[in-house]
């Protein structure tokens, strides 16, 4: 026990540790034994409550509780003119989403029992 050496620096090429060692050499660590050969995939997810359940090819199924989450987000709503607003930051301009190309005038109306229909201008009728 009379190599007190520490290590004063390292590097990693592809799967080799290279250690430095204080008093002048290296040595080289192969760490290919210890790579990962788990080439799994996700074969699916379920939401149950606030429970997600991911299913591992080959493997066991893993739980998340998700119930932490539930209830994080309570902004509240505002439509001011052509703008829907969140509460704590954030809008959306509803403007391109309005129809405005229906400028048509009731030409008629008529009123027979308890039924009043109404003629458009363009055409048409709605009872």
């Amino acid at each position: 026990n009379t190599d007190d050496q520490q290590i004063t620096d390292f590097s990693l090429t592809g799967n080799t540790l290279t250690l430095t060692l204080e008093n002048g050499g290296t040595q080289d660590v192969d760490l290919s034994g210890y790579v990962s050969t788990d080439d799994q995939n996700l074969t699916g997810a379920t939401l149950t409550g606030t429970t997600l359940q991911i299913d591992i090819e080959n493997g066991s199924s893993a739980n998340v509780d998700l119930s932490s989450l539930v209830g994080t987000d309570d902004q509240g709503l505002s439509l001011s003119g052509n703008t829907l607003t969140l509460e704590d930051g954030g809008s959306v301009d509803l403007t391109p989403y309005l129809d405005n190309t229906d400028d048509q005038q009731i030409t008629d109306f008529s009123l027979t029992g308890n039924t009043l229909t109404l003629t458009l201008e363009n055409g048409g009728t709605q009872d």
